[in-house]
């Protein structure tokens, strides 16, 4: 899944395998920023000092600051379902939104399973 925000395009891919973790991998603009398992993508704080010095540097880390964070996550999103005679809460996907520093790079993009 991609989506274009604030002239960049953000790609979400997840890697399901039955009785297993989920895998989210993200990737800005064509470039892999990270691949996490679906326990860990919640809450997500990345941060980055930007050297002074002559470095290559993604165009998103150039925001005038020391320093620049990736934050955001997917957080699960669940429906109540009647399950022999009980109402239980199922995880039916994720709604994933990301930040680099002061950009969003996602907003609201939701994953179903």
């Amino acid at each position: 899944m991609s989506q274009a925000l604030n002239g960049h395009t953000s790609e979400l891919c997840v890697t399901a395998v039955p009785f297993q973790h989920d895998y989210y991998t993200l990737k800005v603009d064509r470039a892999l920023i990270f691949t996490l398992p679906d326990d860990y993508v919640e809450d997500v704080a990345l941060t980055h000092t930007v050297p002074k010095d002559a470095a290559i540097e993604f165009a998103l880390s150039m925001q005038g600051t020391p320093t620049v964070k990736i934050t955001g996550g997917c957080v699960p999103v669940s429906e109540e379902q009647t399950h022999g005679g009980a109402t239980v809460g199922i995880e039916t996907g994720r709604r994933c939104s990301f930040k680099w520093g002061q950009v969003e790079i996602l907003n609201n993009l939701i994953v179903s399973f």
